[in-house]
């Protein structure tokens, strides 16, 4: 077990208060072995980064003010062990918040963080004390790209825009990552809420000369035309672009038929048909992005199809 470090190692500060709060899950999570969070980050999926044995220590030691995606990867782990099964997702952003503070040095960040250490909810969640809570979300400080974007899931994306820009009529080879809804504000790391734009239209989107609903309405057009979704996909998408909704129920024995718009945090499984039979159905519901892109699927261009 690492122990919290005492005042004299880590005075008080932004550092401190967040290593408490990490400590707090980490007695939580049952003091897992520092080895145990290591192996465990491995299978944290391809969107997320791994931590060293000595990293993890490190961190909960307070050594050192760790990047954000080793710290996300030992949040994640920490908190699929905690007993009050908190989403780990949403527990990861409450701390991304403090993070940024701490990372860019504000001036908020050298407070008296201790006099707020009774806001854990009575799901053993914490949330940020008003003092040092983040600015409001703005696209242009929080759609850049850190470095927990892993080589496969930014493989994937170069391919989906094809080398280019894929903003009409415009076709630049230099482009980069962006966001769609920011981390700061529920965005995830994940194939649905990234996209490659040209550095002029990135940072017009920064600025607000695009919405995400038209972000999504690109990335709309390239499922369709570069054929990244399978036929039942397709029918989904059309489904709930003219009929809205958000749950539905498919065959279990045709789960596979829906691994892309899964893999790319458009749907997810609610819960999964029993046997195998043919007559075993499986419910799943849109996410939050998965609705945004049902919801411009039939002005994007996508071919109709008939659904009766």
């Amino acid at each position: 077990m690492i122990p919290l470090p005492n005042e004299k190692d880590l005075p008080a500060g932004a550092h401190r208060y967040l290593v408490i709060k990490l400590h707090e899950l980490y007695r939580r999570a049952g003091f897992p072995g520092i080895k145990s969070i290591s192996n465990a980050s491995i299978h944290l999926g391809d969107n997320c980064d791994m931590i060293s044995h000595q990293g993890a220590s490190n961190i909960l030691s307070g050594k050192s003010i760790p990047r954000w995606c080793k710290l996300e990867a030992i949040v994640l782990v920490l908190a699929s062990l905690d007993l009050t099964r908190p989403e780990p997702r949403k527990v990861a952003q409450q701390f991304h918040s403090l993070w940024i503070l701490l990372a860019d040095k504000s001036p908020t960040s050298h407070g008296n963080f201790e006099d707020h250490s009774n806001t854990i909810t009575s799901e053993g969640v914490w949330t940020a004390p008003p003092a040092i809570a983040s600015p409001p979300a703005t696209p242009a400080m929080t759609s850049r790209i850190g470095r927990a974007t892993s080589t496969r899931l930014k493989r994937d994306l170069r391919l989906e825009a094809g080398g280019t820009c894929p903003v009409p009529h415009c076709h630049s080879t230099i482009i980069e990552l962006a966001y769609i809804t920011p981390m700061a504000r529920g965005g995830v790391n994940n194939f649905g809420n990234l996209i490659y734009l040209c550095p002029n239209h990135h940072r017009q989107f920064d600025t607000g000369d695009f919405s995400e609903q038209e972000i999504h309405l690109l990335k709309a057009r390239l499922a369709w035309n570069l054929k990244r979704y399978t036929r039942a996909e397709h029918i989904w998408l059309w489904v709930f672009s003219k009929r809205g909704g958000t749950h539905f129920i498919h065959p279990r024995s045709e789960r596979d038929s829906l691994r892309s718009l899964e893999a790319d945090g458009y749907i997810r499984l609610i819960e999964a048909g029993a046997g195998d039979s043919k007559e075993s159905m499986d419910t799943w519901c849109l996410t939050e992005i998965g609705t945004r892109l049902a919801n411009v699927w039939a002005d994007s261009g996508a071919p109709p199809i008939d659904i009766g």
